[in-house]
């Protein structure tokens, strides 16, 4: 029910953007800004990259808002605008660099959870750095896939909607995706991270 209620008022806020309203564009924009800069943060490994690219997703989402149709999916719409522009400067890098997650440079964005016990923190703290190495060595498709399921926890059809694929190639490149995790983790794990 509750689903139903933030996606009538998504509506609301679309068909409003769509005549000019900016407030509501701007109550677009609060409620996914958080979860496009998680998304892009993991794709890119750098928190400038992840802002830059955050806000452009966002012009291009309000500059194009007028062309989309009326059963509009915001939330892949914008994920599939974010990954669009992700790929785009991988491709033209053909060389990417990850960052571990720093919590500390990211709160004002994304919130902090506290963790009472230092020791777990540390060894949280070095698994993902691990996990953000080994994704830094997969295919570009395969790792916003992996991000797009296990971070932000998207279906296979919304995942399908994002990267424009069938529900059963999503499931392939899912599978593809983990096996390639599967066989770079090890090899990341006795490395030290830089």
């Amino acid at each position: 029910m509750e689903r139903y209620l933030m996606a009538s008022e998504e509506d609301v806020w679309v068909t409003r953007a769509k005549a000019g309203d900016q407030a509501a564009f701007e109550a677009i924009v609060q409620r996914y800004e958080r979860q496009i800069y998680s998304f892009v943060y993991r794709m890119m490994g750098d928190p400038d990259d992840a802002y830059d690219l955050t806000q452009d997703c966002f012009v291009r989402a309000y500059r194009n808002l007028g062309s989309t149709n009326s059963e509009l999916n915001v939330s892949a719409w914008l994920h599939r605008i974010a990954s669009n522009a992700c790929l785009d400067v991988l491709r033209r890098r053909k060389r990417i660099r990850w960052t571990p997650w720093d919590n500390t440079r990211h709160e004002p964005l994304l919130g902090s959870h506290e963790m009472d016990d230092p020791e777990r923190r540390t060894v949280s703290l070095e698994t993902s750095g691990i996990v953000q190495e080994t994704l830094n060595r997969m295919t570009p498709r395969n790792r916003a896939a992996l991000i797009m399921r296990e971070y932000e926890g998207m279906s296979c059809e919304e995942i399908g909607e994002v990267l424009g694929l069938s529900r059963s190639a999503v499931k392939s490149i899912l599978f593809r995706g983990r096996e390639e995790f599967r066989k770079l983790y090890p090899a990341t794990e006795g490395e030290v991270l830089r």
